[in-house]
């Protein structure tokens, strides 16, 4: 009996030692992250929302908030894993509301902890924070990771009544522009980066035309609550520089996005076909995504 307890006393103190280990590498962008993040878990209107109903959700919830593009991205030199619920770069709020979408189903009273293992599940190539490449760069990468590991899935070709095309890029801007990320004028970075782009040559991008998006009668019908989109940019080996959440408001399709022009999270005044109307010369079609369920 005592060798008993004493082996279970060791499973227990392993067991403890792993969860704390979990977050001894997390940094948070200041003392109210994990208040906030629990005040967002108990807001009742949660409580019989479709899981992609959150994502809107939570997104909406972000409006207003600073880019962190600048501080996470390009003058950031090493990976620091920061729980910010703050500020964002354009693919960390999309993860943050994916995130917390997925968190709230882990269990009947869920908090912080359980929004730190979906997020990590989300912004980092195959679940890990391991060093500042594995911090997804590209929408691509992105896609095709959480996609592979069962968070999302593309319904891009999946629209009825909308004929979906292929557009074929290699993807490495960020290598011919690398001067402006401090974290590669570390060769290991860079090295890295490389072979990351090398699985992006001649990757076919699915999307949806303009035309489609345009025409509310195709795209809008087909549109749901909490969709994650995906801009298709005119740059030759860039995939999408403008990516955000769809949401409704009453008749009218929503979007939310890290503005380019106002450098914080917005709720796009324009219904979803106008914004791209009136962008249309910078826009080449859009990806679909959806949470997978």
């Amino acid at each position: 009996m005592k060798l008993y307890r004493f082996f279970i006393s060791i499973f227990l103190l392993s067991f403890v030692t792993l969860f704390a280990n979990a977050y001894d590498s997390v940094v948070f962008h200041c003392e109210q992250d994990t208040t906030l993040i629990n005040s967002l878990f108990n807001s009742p209107e949660l409580k019989d929302m479709p899981q992609e109903n959150r994502v809107a959700f939570f997104a909406k919830k972000l409006v207003g908030s600073p880019s962190a593009l600048r501080q996470q991205i390009l003058d950031a030199d090493t990976l620091v894993f920061s729980i910010d619920v703050h500020s964002f770069t354009p693919l960390s709020l999309i993860s943050t509301c994916l995130a917390l979408a997925e968190a709230y189903e882990t269990s009947s009273a869920p908090n912080w902890r359980d929004f730190a293992v979906k997020y990590e599940n989300v912004m980092f190539k195959r679940g890990e924070a391991t060093d500042f490449v594995s911090r997804f760069l590209y929408p691509s990468d992105w896609i095709s990771d959480n996609i592979f590991r069962g968070n999302v899935t593309d319904v891009t070709f999946n629209l009825e009544g909308i004929a979906a095309r292929k557009k074929e890029k290699s993807i490495d801007y960020i290598s011919h522009n690398k001067d402006a990320f401090k974290a590669f004028a570390k060769q290991e970075n860079l090295d890295k980066l490389k072979m990351l782009e090398m699985g992006f040559r001649n990757h076919q991008i699915p999307y949806i035309s303009n035309g489609d998006l345009m025409n509310p009668k195709r795209f809008k019908a087909q549109a749901k609550e909490g969709d994650i989109f995906f801009l298709l940019t005119p740059d030759f080996n860039l995939d999408s520089r403008e990516m955000g959440i769809l949401t409704f408001d009453g008749d009218r399709l929503l979007i939310v996005q890290m503005s380019p022009s106002k450098d914080s999270v917005t709720l796009e005044e324009l219904p979803f076909e106008n914004y791209i109307k009136r962008n249309v010369k910078r826009i080449q079609g859009a990806r679909i995504i959806r949470i997978a369920k």
